[in-house]
Order: structure tokens, then sequence, then C-alpha cells
């Protein structure tokens, strides 16, 4: 699961509760539980209460309360071997009652065992659904006897991998469906994960990606994804994210959303919040030891459970104009819980930690043991946590040789122990728990106009369980309601679950002041779309929320064809253009209405139409629309005839670029219809004609000009000319921007005389331009094979290839080119590199000074980690290395294919246009993947697109970086490390 989910290691030196005599000594022992209560501290004005603790609960993972106000919990107590060390299934369910109300849950109750590494739990229909790998279990207790005697699998086929990375969360979304975390730690982790659903006796192959289920019918989806422990939304139906290094991130854009367009190359749809990797933690208790990769103490490195905060009992002044949200996550590894502020950017939101630096987090215990692994809003608003009480969380299967050696004896050391808190105002008592099993249904009713989220929906689904149609009037009285907002959500869903959604119920809702209630409703419109509907919601075309307007964007997609919804969907484009998120959101839709909106948007005189012209065409022209596609063309290319601009031009560059990779459609589609082509050719003679002229006469800025270039050197008749204009700007008077934006151009033509061109002026380049040049040469292996050739003869020095640009000539996927370069490059196998590292090792006895190590990680470490704000983010963060021993640092940097951390694996992706990338596969969706490119920078490719994509499993990192090093140098570099 993953709340120790952080498959990047960090061990805990804690005390045991069973350890055998040969055990060695502890740093810290287990505390009592009033002991461990005053170990914790929390802000001025709130206090912490323990709720429950061993022996009437152990190993508490993931809890739900029921209707009638009892605590089920989660026991994963085979963790992390199985029982007994031995692989058997030994998790539990708990029902805690609290029969006196003195706020302890005192009775327990066994009500299930012999679950395999259960993780996730939710209350449903009396009973409760339990995640537990590979199954989705739901678990009845029918006599009454408060042991669950019916047992019935769900789903199936869920991934068993790492105990860490597997399915859990279990939360209810208003729209009906429960909502699963896949539990992988990076996209394409179990990625032919297949799962059967019983009920509905189907199979759907879900892949890394999350997913929703409807209990009682079986129906399941794939949703975006992979989250990894904990899957939570906001009262606005939005989806948050978790990751062990990343504490939070919203998921703007939906999966089924992208799944609709095929030929739409979506972005990475998670923002991360905060934004940076491993963000600062403020832990109250002593830095604790480590055994593995990229832990440092002080940052995230077991975030789980990250969560909106879905009630106004802790904060009871509310949010400034900027502030939307309150969200936690926990830290288990520094043995915290971080408070966030959420505010609204956009589309998306930006979040920052709350409180002073250096204060200690929002909940942060002084005791090791604790182990704060899931955090929620309670039924009486209070935020309760999970202390799962171990000694060590993180699985063994991430321990170096000498971390599970040393560990051995304390894998379940706290199996015992275990507690669970809330946390609550110091100034007033929280209020009860509202008991909705039994009640009168206008009282359950009435519940849903509560400040609690989790009132809210379990109100929400005692109401669909009873399926009484007297609800109905009392539901249509909260729909469009400014007074309690929260509820329209759950009236809505509780009227669409008794199939009683009225047109005039969303108009209201189309129509509150609210906006999460407009971005709501806009969803519920989807699947009830009359024309009176489909009217309100275009109305919110020019809605001052952006994330009503991106909502609409997406919902248009749902309705039928019409002039109105083309209109609309054009003007969002062309209005939020800016918004990259925006425009997928509207360009997921263009398919339902690709008539319409070309329509629509050739007859505008707007400038952006450029900034949307490429994907559009694309999902023209590979829906099998070509004469649109044409059409669609005239206006763009007469745009760019008129006004000469690197802004206007550089559209036409690229809708080139895609017409040629797609030049057989484009040669049968001419052939069938040439008529098709006479404007367009003759606006785009009349183009090239001026782009030339403009060239000539040095006209317009130089960014003008080698946009023009560019596109004339992607025609035979000008290629010539312009190739000579680009060559000769590879010269050493020329400003480096424009060398870099020269080599870019001659790049993008696909010329089979590009790398002679290049080759020819290699002399002339500086070493960081031939850095670009060699990148440009890399993308065709054509290219790749004349470099090659002038490494052979000499023109080329191995020398002028940085160490990282030669592992990618090492890991080409063309044999030709890999053999000869391991020749040129001598590339040495593993035993090769051990070598190296001894003939190092000697420099771990010297005293490094960092301040020279810095020059050393400037001139090698910085093209690919960060280290703080500076650098590229292609590697980890070496913020994440400062504590590991030296003689580890000292292997990594010398032999990096040793220790790969999950997500660095490096790939060769092969485009179906001939293209080569190399890289890591940052994200995927349903249609398309994200490659991040050694420079950082990322790519979106459709999986259409994909010839291949191969790991080559290597690191990114290269080989080769000790060459030129001296030892003290390497001492130095260890020292900056580790400073």
């Amino acid at each position: 699961m993953v709340r120790f989910v952080f498959s990047f290691a960090f061990l805990f030196p804690g005390g045991g509760a069973a350890l055998w005599a040969a055990a060695p000594e502890l740093a810290s022992h287990p505390l009592e539980e009033e002991e461990a209560l005053a170990s914790i501290r929390v802000p001025e004005g709130y206090l912490v209460e323990l709720v429950a603790a061993e022996p009437a609960v152990k190993d508490p993972v993931a809890f739900d309360w029921d209707t009638r106000g009892r605590l089920f919990v989660v026991e994963m107590a085979d963790y992390p071997l199985g029982a007994g060390g031995e692989g058997r299934s030994g998790g539990r369910v708990r029902l805690l009652e609290d029969r006196d109300e003195d706020g302890r849950y005192e009775h327990s109750i066994l009500f299930a065992e012999g679950l395999n590494f259960p993780n996730g739990i939710l209350t449903w229909r009396g009973g409760v659904i339990v995640t537990a790998a590979p199954d989705v279990i739901f678990l009845q207790d029918r006599d009454g006897d408060g042991r669950a005697d019916e047992r019935e699998v769900l789903l199936t086929g869920l991934s068993q991998g790492n105990q860490q990375l597997r399915a859990n969360g279990l939360r209810w979304g208003f729209d009906n469906w429960v909502y699963v975390a896949a539990g992988g730690h990076h996209g394409g982790h179990a990625a032919n994960t297949v799962v059967h659903s019983s009920r509905a006796s189907l199979e759907v192959k879900v892949g890394s990606r999350d997913f929703r289920f409807r209990p009682d019918t079986g129906e399941l989806e794939p949703q975006s994804g992979p989250s990894q422990f904990g899957r939570n939304r906001d009262d606005w139906g939005r989806w948050f994210g978790t990751q062990n290094s990343r504490p939070l991130w919203h998921y703007v854009l939906p999966d089924h959303y992208l799944r609709r367009n095929p030929h739409l190359a979506a972005p990475d749809g998670r923002v991360q919040l905060p934004g940076q990797l491993n963000p600062p933690v403020y832990p109250a208790s002593r830095p604790q030891k480590r055994f593995h990769s990229f832990e440092q103490a002080g940052h995230y490195t077991s975030a789980c459970s990250g969560m909106i905060y879905r009630d106004t009992y802790l904060f009871p002044g509310g949010f400034s104009e900027e502030v939307s949200a309150n969200a936690f996550a926990c830290e288990p590894f520094h043995n915290l819980v971080q408070h966030l502020l959420l505010e609204q950017q956009g589309v998306t939101f930006r979040g920052k930690r709350m409180g002073q630096e250096k204060e200690p987090d929002f909940f942060a215990s002084s005791d090791r043991w604790c182990r704060p692994v899931m955090v929620r809003t309670g039924p009486d608003g209070c935020l309760w946590v999970a202390d799962m009480y171990r000694y060590m969380i993180e699985h063994p299967d991430w321990l170096p040789k000498e971390g599970k050696e040393e560990l051995l004896p304390h894998y379940r050391a706290g199996e015992t122990r275990g507690r669970i808190y809330r946390v609550r105002r110091r100034d007033s008592p929280p209020p009860g728990i509202p008991l909705l099993a039994g009640r009168e249904l206008a009282e359950v009713a009435s519940q849903l106009r509560s400040s609690n989220g989790w009132v809210r929906d379990k109100a929400q689904q005692e109401l669909l369980w009873r399926a009484d149609r007297s609800a109905v009037p009392l539901m249509r009285a909260l729909v469009g309601g400014s007074q309690a907002p929260g509820a329209c959500p759950h009236a809505l869903g509780v009227l669409e679950g008794l199939d009683a959604v009225a047109e005039d119920d969303l108009i209201r809702a189309l129509g509150d002041v609210h906006p999460g209630v407009r971005e709501v409703a806009l969803r519920f419109a989807e699947r009830h779309a009359a024309p009176s509907v489909i009217a309100a919601a275009l109305r919110l075309v020019d809605d001052e929320d952006p994330k009503v307007r991106m909502q609409l964007a997406f919902s248009i997609g749902a309705f039928p064809p019409s002039d109105a919804c083309s209109q609309a969907l054009a003007s969002l484009l062309l209005r939020d253009y800016g918004e990259p998120f925006a425009v997928i959101a509207a360009l997921s839709s263009a398919l339902a209405h690709l008539d319409g909106l070309k329509a629509v948007l050739s007859r505008s005189g707007d400038a952006k139409l450029g900034v949307v012209a490429r994907p559009l065409v694309e999902i023209l022209l590979r829906a099998g629309r070509g004469e649109e596609m044409i059409q669609f063309l005239v206006p763009i290319l007469d745009r760019a005839r008129k006004a000469l601009t690197a802004e206007t031009v550089a559209p036409c560059v690229e809708l080139n670029r895609l017409l040629k990779a797609e030049e057989a459609r484009i040669r049968k589609l001419r052939k069938d219809r040439p008529v098709l082509f006479e404007e367009l050719d003759r606006i785009e003679a009349d183009l090239l004609v001026r782009a030339r002229a403009m060239i000539e006469g040095e006209r317009g800025e130089m960014k003008d000009q080698l946009a023009a270039a560019a596109l004339l050197a992607q025609h035979p008749q000008f290629c010539a000319f312009a190739l000579e204009f680009l060559g000769g700007k590879l010269v050493p008077e020329t400003p480096p921007h424009t060398v870099r934006a020269a080599l870019v151009a001659l790049g993008g033509t696909g010329q089979e005389e590009v790398a002679a061109l290049i080759l020819e002026k290699w002399s002339q380049l500086s070493p960081l331009a031939r850095g670009w040049a060699v990148d440009e040469l890399f993308s065709r292996s054509g290219w790749t094979k004349a470099l090659l050739g002038a490494l052979q003869s000499g023109r080329v020095k191995p020398a002028d290839l940085d160490v990282t640009r030669r592992l990618r000539l090492g890991q080409h996927p063309d044999g030709e080119v890999r053999k000869a370069a391991l020749t040129l490059f001598e590339s040495a196998p593993s035993s090769a590199r051990q070598r190296v590292v001894e003939t190092f090792r000697p420099a771990l006895d010297l005293k490094g000074a960092a301040s020279r190590g810095e020059v050393v990680y400037r001139n090698l470490c910085l093209a690919c980690h960060r280290r703080g704000v500076e650098g590229r983010q292609v590697g980890p963060d070496l913020r994440t290395v400062r504590e590991h021993p030296p003689e580890k640092l000292l292997v990594n940097i010398l032999n990096p294919n040793v220790d790969i951390q999950p997500g660095y694996h490096a790939y060769n992706c092969e485009i179906k246009g001939g293209e080569v990338l190399f890289g890591l596969l940052a994200s995927e969706n349903a249609v398309s993947i994200t490659f991040k490119l050694p420079d950082g920078s990322t790519r979106v490719i459709l999986r259409s697109d994909l010839k291949s994509l191969r790991s080559v499993n290597l690191s990114l990192m290269p080989d080769g970086l000790e060459e030129g090093l001296t030892l003290q140098e390497m001492a130095d570099l260890i020292a900056f490390l580790r400073s």
C-alpha cells in the first residue's frame, strides 16, 4: 500500500515489540499510549485525542465509519512479508465501537481475518468493501454477531507486486461511482493489469491507471493515474492523487474525456501541489538512519494519503479570496502530517505549506515509532490519523544488502501496536457523529446540508440504498439553492441514482451563483442533454470562473452536434488558448463537433488561430476528414502570407511537418480530389515567394526570417536557398540563441543534406552549439550514421560529445549505430565499471572540499539533475542524496546501472515518421505518452504514432563520468553532494 509507499527507501531505526534475543540494540523504543500522545505537537489552539489503541486495534492502515457510528479499521498485520514472514495472508478488519460514548473506541471485534495485505475500506450497505489485491471484496455480517459471515469478490485481477504498490483507496464520488487508486509509483507500473468484474461479467484493461466501479452493478472504467496510496476529491468532484515524493497533485485532465479522441496527443494531466519534487517537511523527531537512495532528512520521501479537508470545524474563519481549500498529507518517515493551503490558479491550484518555516508541521511526533499512514476528515469534523506504529515501515525489497542484514530481526517490530488519533479545536468540542441508520427519510436528506463531506457522502449513499422515491422532492429543494451549495452535487447524485433528474433541476444548477455548483451541473448535464439543458450549459461560455469554462469545454463533447456547440467550443479555444489544459479540454470534444468547429474557426480572423491549428488539422486528417482539413488550411496559410511573422509562419512549419508524416494520405487525396488543392497551392506558392523575398531583403526580425527559412526548407524548390541561409548562421559571430534556432529549423526539415551541412560547419561551432547540433543529428538514423562517419574519420572528436550523448549513441535502436558507437567509445561491461569503482576507491580516504566539489558538480551533473532550484529535472533531485554514505555515492556516480530507481529507466522511442527519441517515460494516458528528453523538455506522442518503445534497462545517467577526474576531484564532488 502506499503509506510506506515510498519506493525511495527510508528506513527507521526504532525499537521493536517482539524482537528475539540476538537482535542488535535499537536506537529507540516504543512508547506507551500516554507517552506517545504527549509526544505529538499540534499548532496552538488544537488538541490531539487518542480514540483507539492496542489491543483494540493493531497495524491500522485505513478506516471508515458506517451509518451507525461504528469504526471499521483495516489492519495490515501481514506486512511486510506475510504472516510469519512466509507470505501467508494475515490482514484483518476490526470493528470498533464507543459504547460508553466517552470518545474512546474501547470495544473491539475481529470482523474479518485472513485477508491478503488489505489496504483500503469503504462501509457499504451494512458491510464493508475492502481492497486486498488481487481482489476487491465485499464483507457482510448477516447474523449480527459482529463478524463477517459472507464474502463476495466484486473485482479481481489487481496487481500483486510489492505490498507498497497495490490498489487501494475506495472513495465515494457523488456521481455514484467508487474510485480506486491503482497503487503504482509511476506511469507504466503493472501496465498489463486486467480487472474482472464478477457482477457485470466483464474484463477491463486498466493498465497502470486508477479506476472506478459501481459496487451494485459491477460497471468498471479506467481513470487518470496511477496514484500510489490514496485518491481523494474535494466537494466539487475534483480528484487528487499522491506518490511517495509528491504529497498531492490535482488530476486536471480526466482520462475518460481524453479517451473520446484517440487523435489527440494530451500532456501529463497532473499538477503538483506544491510544485517541486520532495518538498520540505518539518518534523519534531530526531533524524533517522537511512539505507537506500533518494531519501533526505527534512523532505518528503514517504508521502501518502494526500487529501482535501472537507468541513469547516477545524478552520471556522473560512477562506481568503485566494485560498480555496485546506489539504493534508502523511509523511510517516518523518512522523508527521503536513497541512497545505490550496490557492486558485486558473483551471487548477497551487499549493503551499501552512505554517512558519522551521515550525513543526501540523501533526508532528517526536516518537520515531509514530507512522501516520492515513488521514481523513472525520464525521465530527476532526482530523483523524491512523498510526501504524512500526519500527520500520519500508519494505525489505527496497533495502540494500547491509540494510536487510541490520534490520532483518525487526521487520515486524511493532506489529502488536497501533493507534488512531483525532485532532480537534481546543476551544470547541466537536459535534457528535450523526447516526443515519434507521432515521426518517427527511432527517437523512437534511444531512446533505451538513458542512461535513463524509456526512454528505454517507447520507447520499443511505438515500440511494433505500431507493425511496419520496426523496425526489426533498432533493429538488436542495438543487440550485445558495444557502447550502455543497448539498447540490449530492442531491443531483441521488436524483440520478433514482432516475429522476429533470431538465429544470439541471437548468437551476447551471445558473447557481456558486461556480462549484455550475461545474458539477455541467458533468451531470452530459448524461441528460436535453435541448434546454444544453442551451443553459452553453450560456456559461463566458463564465468568469476558468474551471467552469474548462468543464464546459469537456462537457460539450457529450452534446449532439449543433451550430451553437461549435460556436461555443471555438470561443473557448480562442479565449483560453494560453492555458494548455483548457485547449486540451476543448480538443477532447472536437471529434463530435468537427464540421461546425472547423467552419467557425475558418471564418475567424483571430490571430490566435495558429496556436490550435496543428492539433485540429491532425484530428481532421486522422479522422479521415481530408477535404475539411484542406479547407481549414487555406485561411491559416493566407494569414501567414499576409503577415509573414514568426507567430503566423511557425504554425505552417508544424503543419507541413505533420502533412509530410502523412504523405501517403495526402498524395492519395490530391490524386482523388485535385480541385481541393487549387486555392491552397496558389496561396502557398505566393507565401513561399514572399518568404524568400523577406529573407533576401533582410526584412523583419531575425526570428521571422528563421521561421520563413524553416518553411522554405520544407519545399524542394526553395530548400537549397533555405539551407544556405540557415547554415550561414552557424558561425561564431552569430548569437547563441540564433544558432540554436537555426539548428532546430534545420532539424525540422528532415532533409538528407542537413547532416553534411552541420558537419561542414563543425569546426566553427562552440562546445554548447555542438551539443545542440548532435541532438538534431540524433533525430534521424541517416543523420546519426553521418555523425558516426565523421567520428570515425576524425572530423568530429569523441571528446566533442559529452558522456550523456555518447550513452545515447550506445543505446540507439539501430543495431549498426550501436555497434559502431560501442567500438568508438569502448563502452565497458559491468565488470569494467566495477574496476573503475575500485580505481577511485582511494578517493574515499581523502578529505573533500564542498566548495571545490560544486565546480565539479556544475560541470558533470547540472545538465541532468537539480539540487534545489538549479539544474534540469531529468534525473532525481540531488538534494535527496545528502545523507548517502560516501561509498554509495561513489558507486552510483561511477556505475549508475547498479541501482536504477523506478521511473528512471531509459527508453528508446521510434516514431513512425522516422524520428528517434531517447529519454524517460514521464507519464501516459489512454491515447498518448509524455516522453522526457535528456535536455529536460517533453514531447507528447500519440500511441498510434509509436513505431516502437523499448526500455534499454539502463539508467539515463551515463557511464564514463570519471573521465578527466582526479581522485581529489571525486572526493570534492562527494563532499559537495553530502553538504
